[in-house]
């Protein structure tokens, strides 16, 4: 039963990549909702459950690498952030680069891709030890990174259609079977393993809400994008007043 779950929660994910390219077909506007509350959900998470999470978890790196006798405690529980940070800085300064010198479309278009399907990776590599502690948190999980999916799929299309056309979509369901499959392998994922994995897709989804959605005031649907703030977080409030941090 528990790896239906998995396996179904992988499938919603994939199920996205296919779900955003008939959602580009349709008009600005419906376009716009989407993405709103897609915005608007991810960024609960983050805000919400993520960061607390990075803020409470940073210990694990230091007593897993052994470094809490030689650097200062607070130094170390701010690696995750650093790993969280890194999420943002490599696709934000991929898309500078593309956008600002268009004769590196081409390697800049494949490292984007590399980069969306790294995040993928790790979200189907972790998702089984994250079910495993706390199945609201898997699923919730789920529902923020279908929503960082749409966002990141609008983007790709916009800026490297012909890549996005051939490859995006492809990858980024290879990317999510092999995640699985190395879980499936190697379960459960070490504290270490899971923690830096999700600070990094983290930074992944704020860079995707940062670029896609907060922006863009006259693209903006804030009634959808309170939509998805309040209903993300509502879930998430509820989930820890049940069961905790996890």
């Amino acid at each position: 039963m528990f790896w239906i779950l998995v396996i179904l929660c992988v499938f919603t994910i994939g199920s996205c990549h296919w779900w955003a390219g008939l959602i580009s077909n349709r008009p600005n506007s419906e376009q716009s909702r989407w993405a709103s509350a897609g915005g608007g959900a991810s960024l609960a998470y983050v805000f919400v459950h993520l960061l607390p999470e990075l803020a409470s978890g940073g210990q694990t790196i230091s007593d897993a690498l052994g470094m809490s006798n030689y650097i200062p405690s607070p130094t170390t529980e701010s690696l995750l952030f650093l790993v969280a940070l890194m999420g943002v800085v490599v696709p934000y300064s991929l898309n500078v680069i593309s956008k600002q010198d268009p004769a590196t479309s081409g390697w800049t278009g494949t490292a984007r891709l590399a980069t969306f399907a790294l995040v993928q990776y790790l979200y189907a590599y972790s998702l089984p030890s994250l079910l495993t502690t706390g199945i609201s948190y898997g699923l919730l999980f789920t529902v923020a990174i279908s929503a960082h999916v749409l966002l990141a799929d609008r983007t790709m299309a916009q800026d490297h259609p012909r890549a996005f056309r051939r490859r995006f979509r492809w990858t980024g369901s290879a990317a999510l079977a092999a995640g699985s499959m190395q879980a499936a392998l190697l379960h459960p994922v070490s504290d270490l393993t899971l923690a830096v994995a999700t600070a990094f897709v983290g930074g992944g989804m704020l860079m995707s809400v940062f670029r896609e959605e907060l922006p863009d005031a006259n693209g903006s649907r804030l009634g959808w994008f309170s939509i998805g703030l309040l209903s993300m977080t509502t879930l998430l409030l509820f989930a820890t007043a049940r069961f905790g941090h996890v």
